[in-house]
């Protein structure tokens, strides 16, 4: 089938999950978006070899989705010593501001009114949160407010951007009390920065189903160039 063999993947979001399990997105050689299943972070590295990184571009095996309710973006990681990944090489500057510029959509609705689950928009930044996780104290949530280029609907989605959340709880056990204003500056340079946000939609979620055909939409990652 079309979706089977070796394929260069290019990740753009590393998103956290729950326990080691994480979702990482990216598009193909001919651009096509692609989210590799299951996905663990010990997969990030092959010993002390990192094998994946953002903007980096990863030889890997992948076969479809053999999985119930796939999503169209879907594909079977293939996890083997004979067709181990390997990081071919990492995006200069100039090839990563091409990439984002081709595969940004004019909108949130231009991507899921067309079937697909993942794209890629660039945000007016209107809030950006990050605060204890009421239902886990021990966890953190992000949240971002944010308009699209077409719409003037205010979206308040989830950030499960592993690397994102990483940035601000590193923030707050460095710099105790100073988290409001670290977040006001972030939304400014959101702004003021050629950003994009990776959204995507999870599963079909049946006991409390999302807005979008039963799935919830999320921010899998930020890029500021």
């Amino acid at each position: 089938m079309q979706n089977q063999g070796r394929t260069r993947f290019t990740l753009l979001a590393i998103s956290k999950l729950y326990n080691t399990r994480i979702s990482m997105v990216g598009v193909d050689e001919n651009r096509r978006w692609v989210r590799p299943m299951p996905m663990y972070q010990s997969d990030l590295f092959r010993g002390d070899e990192k094998i994946f990184e953002i903007f980096g571009v990863t030889e890997m095996s992948l076969n479809d989705w053999w999985g119930p309710a796939p999503r169209p973006e879907d594909r079977f990681f293939i996890r083997n010593e004979q067709t181990a990944p390997g990081l071919v090489k990492t995006l200069g500057e100039v090839e990563r501001v091409r990439l984002l510029r081709a595969l940004v959509d004019p909108s949130v609705d231009a991507i899921f009114s067309r079937g697909r689950t993942l794209g890629l928009i660039k945000p007016v930044v209107k809030d950006v949160n990050f605060r204890r996780n009421p239902y886990d104290p021990a966890s953190y949530e992000a949240r971002m407010v944010f308009k699209d280029m077409l719409s003037n609907t205010e979206h308040n989605w989830m950030v499960t951007d592993l690397l994102w959340h990483r940035i601000f709880e590193d923030f707050i056990r460095e710099n105790p009390g100073l988290l409001s204003a670290k977040l006001k500056e972030t939304r400014e340079l959101l702004n003021t920065r050629e950003s994009y946000l990776v959204v995507g939609l999870t599963r079909l979620f049946l006991e409390h189903p999302g807005p979008y055909g039963g799935c919830w939409p999320q921010i899998l990652g930020v890029i500021m160039l």
